[in-house]
């Protein structure tokens, strides 16, 4: 008989065979190992239970889920980060660049409340506080189409020519990637 892996059973059923196991040894008198060979368990697993429920008896051997590490940052503090990035800039806090990144939280945080978290906490805390990344939801009220049509007209066919000449690429923003431009339905290799 192949032996089972009891962490991959729930804390309820485990908390079943463990009682299961240690009555049939206390009150039925079985052997520990002849016990586990008919549950399909490691012989030694039960010893620890056994050892629990002789120093704290029934209880010891119900189900309970681990804790987990105590969080580095308060309920307060949590909402005090939640109020330096609503309607706030980066720059208002003296950084450079002037869209929130988890690496700038983390040095915010770091700098005003002198806790050490790594990015990937960061990016939990942030979700956790609901604060997702955003994308626009329209264009930017100053966007000119007047002008984006001109700039197509005449500067763009000038520096067209200009990294033809010189052997360069021109590259552009687009929504798939960082992209050269390339003509309407030409491969993208």
């Amino acid at each position: 008989m192949a032996t089972i892996d009891g962490r991959t059973l729930d804390h309820q059923t485990l908390e079943h065979i463990r009682i299961l196991a240690v009555r049939r040894v206390i009150e039925d008198g079985e052997a520990p190992s002849v016990v586990m060979k008919s549950l399909g368990l490691c012989r030694t697993t039960i010893y620890p239970w056994l050892r629990e429920f002789k120093d704290k008896g029934w209880e010891s051997l119900a189900a309970s889920i681990a804790a987990g590490p105590e969080p580095k940052l308060t309920e307060a503090q949590r909402q005090q980060v939640k109020r330096w990035i609503l309607g706030k800039d980066p720059r208002q806090y003296g950084f450079d660049f002037g869209l929130w990144s988890r690496r700038i939280v983390q040095q915010l945080i770091e700098d005003k409340l002198g806790v050490q978290l790594c990015l990937t906490a960061v990016g939990k805390l942030l979700a956790s506080l609901e604060i997702t990344p955003q994308k626009p939801l329209r264009r930017a009220y100053e966007r000119d189409p007047l002008a984006v049509e001109e700039w197509k007209r005449t500067r763009y066919p000038k520096l067209k020519r200009r990294a033809k000449r010189l052997g360069a690429k021109i590259f552009s923003w687009t929504r798939r990637a960082f992209n050269p431009i390339r003509p309407w339905g030409a491969p993208t290799a």
